[in-house]
């Protein structure tokens, strides 16, 4: 559940996070950096850190804290206008932004947040309606789906993160259209020396549990703040008895298992094939391997991915509402092409030229389960994750 949850740590001051690259815009309205002079760079990042702040802008994961800063940095040098950029140390950050927000305290004109936060944050009147728009704009369906609540459009969404499925391309002859295939041609094809594990996946993480249960559960809201999370029990109870089964073919150390461990075994080749979120795949880079969504479990189950969309969000109760709207449509639009190279997450707006793996990427997303947006959606999450539990 840490993949839907967002919890987040920020390991440095934005501040120093000011990097000696200038930035600029292009007429086509397309974000794009310039090689400067270093004292042309310094003089831009000068006059920056000492303008007083104009529009405040909060955010929690770490991750994102060059892109954010450079979009700043750019967002100045065209406007005149500084977005102080803060990232927040906090468990509770959608109560810090309320409670920052009626306090009248130093609160975000504009922040960040998952989509399936989105009903909360309304619901406390910290979101203000997408004054901007997305007319004109190639936006995954998916994402204008998680950014509108109540038939309005609020959110401007950002990036996304799903699962895929890489695969060891020199061991594998084909991509294996389920993982009755991977099972069945491990069997028959002895695997190197050194691998360790056929699969892998963070099984203490619901989000990448979900496509073991994808094909049998629906969400619905039959009222707007009330989730209905319908099971088809005879789907359901063939998707468990099946993963039953296929544990016999996995070794997976629940103790260790990690986003990193799994990556660092991929890469060294301890690891055959592996279920990874798409944000991770930057990690893979000048590593050879194969990419391909989520297979199905067999002839007969199939699997899908569920997806979190990021997005920011115009604190409703922010006096400088045209300001912060106007750099929200910056970040998320004029500087798209800008949010893989500086973050590793992916646009929502694919890019003009996507590379294999950007589309393998962004058609994951577009098939996906969206995490539905609700607030009692917590519940579904601890239960699958405490059901996954029994079986380990």
């Amino acid at each position: 559940m840490k993949a839907i949850q967002k919890k987040f740590i920020c390991a440095a001051a934005v501040g120093g996070a000011l990097v000696l690259t200038a930035v600029g815009v292009t007429r086509s309205g397309w974000f794009h950096r310039e090689t400067k002079g270093s004292n042309e760079t310094e003089a831009a990042q000068e006059a920056y850190q000492t303008a007083a702040s104009d529009v405040t802008f909060w955010y929690t994961d770490d991750t994102y804290t060059e892109f954010f800063t450079q979009a700043a940095l750019a967002y100045y040098e065209k406007t005149g206008i500084k977005v102080n950029v803060q990232c927040q140390e906090t468990l509770d950050y959608i109560g810090k932004i309320y409670d920052a927000t009626m306090g009248g305290e130093a609160f975000p004109d504009v922040y960040l947040i998952a989509g399936d936060n989105l009903e909360e944050v309304y619901r406390y009147g910290l979101a203000e309606e997408n004054k901007k728009g997305l007319a004109g704009v190639n936006t995954a369906k998916n994402a204008v789906t998680a950014a509108t609540y109540r038939d309005k459009l609020l959110g401007y969404p950002l990036g996304y993160n799903t699962c895929v499925f890489i695969y060891q391309t020199d061991y594998f002859e084909a991509a294996p259209n389920s993982l009755q295939a991977l099972i069945d041609y491990s069997n028959q094809n002895e695997p190197p020396e050194n691998v360790e594990y056929l699969l892998e996946w963070d099984v203490n993480d619901a989000f990448y549990d979900f496509p073991f249960i994808s094909n049998s559960v629906t969400f619905e809201k039959t009222e707007p703040e009330v989730l209905q999370v319908i099971y088809d029990q005879t789907l359901y109870q063939q998707d468990l008895d099946y993963f039953a089964t296929i544990l016999q073919s996995f070794s997976i150390d629940t103790e260790t298992v990690s986003e990193e461990s799994i990556l660092d075994n991929f890469r060294n080749g301890r690891t055959l094939s592996a279920l990874i979120d798409t944000s991770s795949l930057k990690q893979l880079e000048g590593y050879g391997y194969s990419l391909m969504k989520i297979p199905a479990l067999n002839e007969t189950l199939p699997a899908y991915p569920c997806a979190t969309t990021d997005m920011l969000v115009v604190n409703d109760f922010s006096d400088k509402g045209d300001e912060a709207a106007d750099f929200a449509y910056f970040a998320t639009v004029t500087m798209a092409e800008q949010l893989h190279p500086l973050s590793g997450h992916y646009s929502v707006i694919p890019s003009r030229e996507p590379d294999w793996v950007e589309q393998v990427a962004y058609e994951s997303y577009e098939s996906a389960i969206l995490a539905p947006n609700s607030v009692d959606a917590r519940d579904f999450w601890v239960a699958l994750e405490e059901t996954i539990s029994k079986y380990f």
